[in-house]
């Protein structure tokens, strides 16, 4: 609990991955290092990092990575967890190295939870911080869809990138509730029934948005749905009176039970945290060699 005349911390998290896919798009591939090598993307995040730090002033913004962007105990229950997800793009994935190797020199927070996504990481940091009674407040930015059953009145946010950072939908419950129609708690519901094609997750044949969110609503539980599509007459609608959605309901039960647990956050994973001292000889190589003198500068004068 907080004491008469403490503050309550503003911690942001940010879905580095994520937003480091939306950095290399939104910055041209001919902004190059030394070596002709792309840097438009490590370029494009630490211009989004200062913009967020000059504009939400947090007491803190940690950097939470992927370690394993489909894991193995993932693809071990669905075999067509982000198989069909395009590769990406020429000159991204070794500009993550170059990152992790400027946001060390700067002495920064960073963090990811070994076997998992950075999602697992944001869920485990924010879980185990909202639950310290410190009162801290978490800002999670990402572009993934996947992080909003994260979110918790007041503990945890989602900033959600609508143009880069520049445009940020806020979300809390009742913003989740006000734009898709559940609370945070059964958002991830509502995408195993309709279907994620980012996750390979293919839904319940011919349940869309409209009817996934009619059955969100009618059931306390995806369980709940499954024991009551398995009836002979159902007593809830919508299944209670469509025949044709209850035999989908029952053809897609192995599918439900097992996509339940693929989307669910694991907020109990270990987590590995590192913050490096500033290293300033280091930095000044890497500005240089990647040319980074501007973003390295406007971040700096961010933090200050």
């Amino acid at each position: 609990m907080l004491e008469d005349g403490e503050t309550v911390a503003h911690e942001i998290l940010l879905d580095t991955s994520s937003l480091m896919y939306r950095a290399y798009f939104a910055i041209p591939p001919t902004v190059t290092g030394e070596d002709g090598r792309p840097s438009n993307a490590v370029h494009g995040y630490l211009d989004m990092v200062a913009r967020l730090v000059a504009t939400r002033r947090p007491d803190s913004c940690t950097h939470c990575y992927d370690d394993d962007w489909r894991p193995a105990p993932r693809v071990q229950m669905y075999e067509g967890y982000k198989a069909n997800r395009a590769p990406d793009p020429p000159g991204l994935p070794e500009q993550f190295g170059v990152l992790r190797d400027v946001l060390d020199a700067l002495g920064l927070p960073q963090a990811d939870a070994p076997g998992w996504e950075a999602e697992d990481a944001i869920g485990a940091l924010s879980a185990r911080g909202a639950a310290d009674d410190s009162g801290s407040r978490f800002d999670i930015v990402t572009g993934d869809r996947d992080l909003i059953q994260l979110v918790r009145d007041p503990q945890v946010r989602v900033l959600f990138t609508v143009k880069g950072v520049t445009e940020l939908r806020v979300l809390d419950e009742a913003g989740v509730v006000e734009r898709y129609g559940v609370p945070p708690s059964r958002y991830a519901d509502l995408a195993l029934l309709r279907g994620d094609p980012s996750d390979g997750l293919p839904g319940v044949h011919g349940v869309g948005e409209k009817t996934a969110l009619a059955l969100v609503r009618a059931y306390p539980s995806i369980e709940a749905m499954i024991e009551d599509a398995a009836l002979p007459r159902p007593t809830t609608r919508p299944l209670a009176g469509s025949p044709a959605l209850r035999a989908r309901v029952r053809e897609a039960a192995g599918y439900l039970t097992i996509a339940k647990e693929i989307v669910r956050i694991r907020t109990e994973s270990e987590i590995r945290t590192w913050q490096p001292d500033p290293n300033e000889e280091r930095l000044a190589n890497l500005v240089e060699r990647h040319r980074l003198k501007g973003p390295v500068q406007r971040l700096r004068a961010a933090m200050a």
